[in-house]
């Protein structure tokens, strides 16, 4: 008997699922305090008519609300400072952040930072978070980030330029809502990009070098979900069966990354969508195809593996069938409209120079399984211009 390698998940402690979970909003923030911050995007949620009925959930079961609509789409220290402030007057113990990724994030990063003297983007810098903050409920909106259970807050600094994640166990939400029915309102374009998001997640953390036996779990269940859903979600937004395995996939790609960590696409997203301006999932989607194409000599039999739990090729031959991932993916990405070079994201030769040394320096980038130097970095960049 073989024996078992050690391992570490990190873990959201309360996790419910399914079409309908939101009403349960208000029971649970009862039963962690009496205030709450509701931290969500600039208008959507209102529009969209949840904002009214999740403040009315949490008003009936006693909570008083104050609602912080401030989180735009690539959130900043700035909104989460605006953010904190919003708390401290209101005199909030309980945060509950519902929206997207970024909504989520600047929820998160508030409800972590709320007992910290310093400012937001010393937290970025990489100062860490010692004191307590205040019980974090998230709800997502979209079926991309798992936000919803990682360590994890992505941040840009605008002064300074620099995107990058404060982390720490304080930013796992206490309980994570995740109801399908909350994402039918999500556009193709937005569903498109999240979902390729999640997947890339899904896939980074099957094929990360901080992956385990636990972890590769997580991934390749929703490896599954993922890619028998993302088309048909896409395509038919109303469809609730694929919003349901579009959140499980998303929900489970973030449990399993949250202790595996992710790649190479990550650890470029973040300067790339800085010099870009574009939304963090179309980056990903972009960069997955070339990727999965660098990271090939190394990490062929995950990626056999993958095109096979999935179903798209039964072939036995790793080889041809880590092949047949990386044309699938090339047009998946192609399906979704999503582009193919970072000349699409409107990117130039100039943007590259200054991307180079945070993609180094990001864990991601750290966590690829082919390791890659800064010469390879500058090569590969410009091979995808």
């Amino acid at each position: 008997m073989e024996t078992v390698e050690s391992f570490q998940l990190v873990a959201t402690p309360h996790i419910i699922f399914g079409s309908g979970a939101i009403e349960q909003a208000g029971q649970w923030c009862a039963q962690l305090g009496n205030k709450a911050l509701l931290v969500t995007g600039r208008g959507s949620l209102r529009r969209s008519g949840w904002l009214d009925e999740i403040v009315s959930n949490l008003s009936d079961h006693g909570i008083a609300v104050t609602v912080f609509e401030g989180a735009e789409p690539e959130p900043s220290v700035a909104t989460v400072e605006s953010g904190r402030q919003r708390l401290r007057e209101a005199g909030c113990d309980i945060m509950i952040a519902v929206g997207g990724g970024s909504s989520l994030d600047v929820g998160k990063a508030i409800g972590a930072l709320a007992g910290e003297s310093g400012e937001a983007a010393e937290y970025q810098r990489g100062r860490q978070i010692t004191e307590p903050g205040v019980p974090i409920i998230a709800v997502p909106t979209t079926s991309g980030t798992g936000s919803e259970v990682t360590p994890n807050a992505v941040l840009i600094d605008q002064e300074r330029g620099v995107k990058a994640s404060l982390r720490g166990d304080g930013l796992v939400p206490k309980v994570a809502i995740v109801d399908p029915q909350l994402t039918l309102t999500l556009p193709p374009a937005a569903t498109a990009f999240a979902g390729i998001d999640a997947f890339t997640q899904a896939l980074e953390g099957f094929t990360s070098t901080g992956a385990n036996l636990v972890t590769d779990k997580f991934a390749a269940e929703a490896l599954v979900h993922l890619a028998g859903a993302i088309r048909t979600a896409y395509s038919d937004g109303d469809n609730l069966a694929a919003r349901e395995h579009m959140s499980l996939g998303s929900l489970l790609a973030g449990i399993g990354f949250a202790s595996s960590r992710l790649g190479l696409v990550h650890g470029l997203a973040h300067p790339i969508g800085v010099a870009s301006g574009q939304p963090h999932g179309r980056v990903c989607g972009l960069l997955l195809p070339h990727v999965i194409d660098f990271n090939l000599e190394v990490t062929q039999e995950k990626y056999a593996r993958t095109a096979r739990i999935v179903g798209i090729t039964d072939d036995s031959n790793d080889e041809a069938a880590a092949l047949s991932l990386h044309d699938w993916v090339a047009e998946l990405v192609g399906d979704l409209q999503i582009g193919q070079s970072l000349s699409d994201l409107g990117i130039s030769e100039e943007d590259l120079e200054p991307m180079i040394a945070p993609a180094m320096a990001s864990g991601s980038t750290r966590h690829n399984p082919r390791e890659i130097t800064e010469h390879e970095l500058t090569e590969f960049l410009h091979r995808i211009l």
